[in-house]
């Protein structure tokens, strides 16, 4: 049976899951290895980054959010705007390394601005995007969930305030575009010259916390369900992916 060409460039991506944060991280840290003295954007940076170490590297962040990156102590310039709007030319083939971590469910027209972040990195730099799995059984409660049902889950799981969002914390809206959706996802990075190195996945402490109440089996097959051509070739629990690209050299 041929495979169908939309699922061509999944198959052939490195993948690995991991059903602990801490772990799926280490493993992308160990990836990367020594950063020191790497130029980094951090878009959508928010108050900090999760994911590397970069006290080492120059770090540039720019998030929408003057209160979120006035909490941010590891950035050396700091930059307030939208990515959907900003343009900045001098950034054009400038960055070693671009993260954007837990930003694109929350933009709306994340396909905008993924090629903007891809103009920026040098040629063999590359790019780390993390972000929920829209097809999975949480990416679609999130989607089709109002932002009040999310502050109530953040609220009871992990004590969030309700009121958090005046200060500019989590939960934000979120939108999941179909755009961040993977076989699109790998399809547009492909298209600006970039080369999916690794994906991996997660399960996260939401899809934790539902198998808690029901059957972690009935949770697996609904997630099978919703991921559709993806179920054959992604890990039943694969609620968030963290994805790795370079540019290759022109």
């Amino acid at each position: 049976m041929t495979t169908p060409h939309s699922l061509q460039n999944i198959i052939q991506v490195p993948y690995r899951h991991f059903e602990e944060f801490t772990e799926g991280r280490e493993y992308v840290r160990n990836y990367f290895g020594k950063m020191a003295g790497l130029k980094v954007l951090d878009a959508g940076c928010g108050s900090d980054s999760w994911l590397f170490d970069l006290t080492t590297c120059h770090v540039t962040g720019i998030d929408v959010s003057l209160k979120q990156l006035d909490r941010n102590s590891l950035l050396k310039t700091k930059v307030c705007a939208d990515l959907h709007a900003y343009e900045n030319e001098s950034w054009r083939d400038s960055f070693d390394l671009i993260l954007c971590l837990d930003v694109l469910e929350h933009l709306k027209d994340p396909r905008l601005v993924i090629e903007k972040l891809m103009s920026w990195v040098k040629p063999n730099g590359r790019i780390v995007l993390a972000y929920p799995n829209p097809q999975s059984l949480k990416g679609r409660v999130t989607k089709h969930s109002p932002h009040i049902f999310h502050k109530l889950f953040y609220r009871i799981s992990i004590g969030t305030p309700l009121s958090a969002d005046r200060d500019d914390k989590r939960p934000f809206n979120t939108f999941l575009s179909p755009d961040i959706e993977l076989r699109k996802m790998i399809s547009l990075l492909e298209a600006g010259s970039f080369k999916v190195e690794f994906l991996v996945s997660i399960e996260s402490y939401q899809n934790k916390l539902v198998k808690r109440y029901l059957s972690p089996s009935l949770v697996n097959r609904l997630n099978k369900l919703l991921m559709r051509e993806l179920s054959a070739h992604l890990d039943a629990s694969a609620t968030d992916f963290i994805l790795v690209a370079s540019r290759t050299g022109d």
